[in-house]
């Protein structure tokens, strides 16, 4: 079966509706900026590997790629049931992780994933840089907003001061 089709204008519109730039689109995607450019401006026929880290990249942000059918046309949207970002995380704490906050339902929400978890997303073994579970983060958002929305759900996981605590059951992993 081919994979599903993705249009230029869906790429354009998924980075609009993130506010990203066709630099930051290459960057979070491994691809190279001519890349983004020709597949956007419909210059040349993209290779599937490109596409698909496209796709996948803007997929981790939040855009959901919807196909055409005899009624509707094709599209992009925000998936609804994932947390926006709101605050990216730039500090791993010793004890409660890496914090970060998301907006759910129009509440701001403080969230600690554990480290455990960015271990074994990033199958880390011993100690590692704040720049490589920041890598960690970045590469597996989509997986870890999920785990929020998922985590959110159960009252145990809110401390007393109401920061959310997102550990490895909570990520599909």
């Amino acid at each position: 079966m081919p994979p599903e089709l993705t249009t230029p204008a869906q790429i354009r519109a998924g980075r609009a509706m993130l506010d990203w730039s066709q630099d930051q689109l290459a960057k979070e995607a491994g691809v190279a900026i001519s890349s983004v450019r020709d597949v956007e401006g419909s210059k040349r026929h993209p290779e599937a590997r490109t596409i698909a880290s496209i796709r996948r990249a803007l997929g981790n942000a939040g855009i959901v790629f919807l196909t055409g059918n005899a009624k509707e046309g094709f599209g992009v949207r925000l998936n609804g049931n994932r947390p926006h970002i709101l605050r990216r995380p730039t500090l791993m704490t010793m004890w409660e992780g890496m914090p970060f906050n998301v907006e759910w339902q129009g509440k701001d929400v403080s969230v600690f994933i554990s480290r455990e978890a960015l271990d074994d997303l990033g199958a880390l073994r011993g100690k590692a840089s704040v720049e490589t579970y920041i890598g960690v983060f970045y590469k597996h958002i989509g997986t870890i907003l999920d785990g929020v929305a998922k985590a959110i759900a159960d009252p145990e996981n809110f401390d007393r001061q109401g920061h959310l605590h997102v550990r490895g059951r909570d990520l599909q992993i």
